[in-house]
């Protein structure tokens, strides 16, 4: 009650705590959780595979390391984080798409071997992060201004990118031949869209460390409530994204109090059994 009187009253404490410590996490949750449901939309269409996510294939594994690395020998860069992770997050991304040119695996298999990166990546990141100096904060909490505007400045340009690329992205549906009778550059345009859904991820592992699932989560509620064309899907990509997360962050600071559970937690609960369920359906297909 006091709390609430001295923000009625505009207490100079009540007020800086919330525009210091509970305003700058909202927004962060907020632009995150658009940022990584756009990322594993323009994934699975990038990689033609619905199983697509950044988490999945090691991108912010990779992502994650660089953002470690950099920490202990560049801190001077931070505000650059996001695009030094972008390098990180692109290594295992080109190592997916030169395994899948060669082998041309199918959609579980192309997981699988993302799942391996993951694995492989975070050991890696274990042995790292040994070295005090090298321990990565992660989640949502502890957020402060300037973590907002770093992340702002990638989430508009990611997210304008994709705007404007969106009228494109149906037409990666078709095949090579289909897209080459139509004068469709389709190589050029995976390679940008996967680029982009690379930025985007490791731009938020920059600032909040991994968060799971949340690109396979949304863009399949999306498809089922309005369809797949991209024009409409990524707008409410966008939106549901940022209100999935949010929603989650504010679910694990009240289930369980004063204990926070994080909002990782959370999505890999829901995430987990759905990514079960998409494989089972991507095999079912293949009978």
């Amino acid at each position: 009650m006091t709390y609430l009187q001295n923000l009625q009253t505009g207490s100079n404490e009540a007020v800086d705590s919330i525009i210091d410590l509970r305003l700058p996490r909202i927004l962060i949750a907020l632009m995150v959780g658009a940022m990584l449901a756009v990322s594993g939309a323009l994934l699975q269409a990038a990689l033609q595979n619905p199983l697509a996510e950044a988490n999945i294939i090691g991108v912010s594994s990779g992502a994650l390391i660089m953002r470690a690395l950099c920490m202990l020998f560049i801190p001077q860069l931070y505000f650059y984080l996001p695009l030094l992770s972008f390098i990180g997050g692109l290594i295992p991304f080109l190592i997916i798409i030169l395994l899948h040119s060669k082998f041309r695996f199918n959609a579980v298999s192309m997981i699988l071997v993302g799942v391996a990166l993951f694995v492989l990546l975070n050991g890696v990141l274990e042995i790292l992060t040994q070295n005090p100096l090298m321990k990565i904060p992660q989640g949502l909490t502890m957020k402060i201004w300037s973590d907002v505007y770093i992340l702002a400045v990638s989430a508009l340009l990611g997210l304008i990118l994709t705007l404007l690329l969106s009228p494109k992205l149906n037409l990666l549906n078709l095949d090579d031949i289909q897209a080459r009778s139509i004068g469709f550059n389709i190589d050029r345009y995976r390679w940008l869209t996967g680029l982009l859904a690379v930025f985007l991820a490791s731009a938020t592992v920059a600032i909040v460390g991994q968060l799971a699932f949340l690109g396979i989560i949304v863009p399949h509620v999306v498809r089922k409530l309005v369809g797949g064309n991209y024009r409409v899907l990524i707008p409410f990509s966008t939106v549901i994204g940022a209100w999935l997360l949010l929603v989650a962050d504010l679910l694990g600071r009240v289930i369980q109090p004063p204990l926070e559970i994080p909002a990782n937690a959370i999505l890999m609960i829901v995430g987990g059994p759905m990514l079960i369920y998409l494989i089972c359906q991507s095999q079912r297909n293949r009978i």
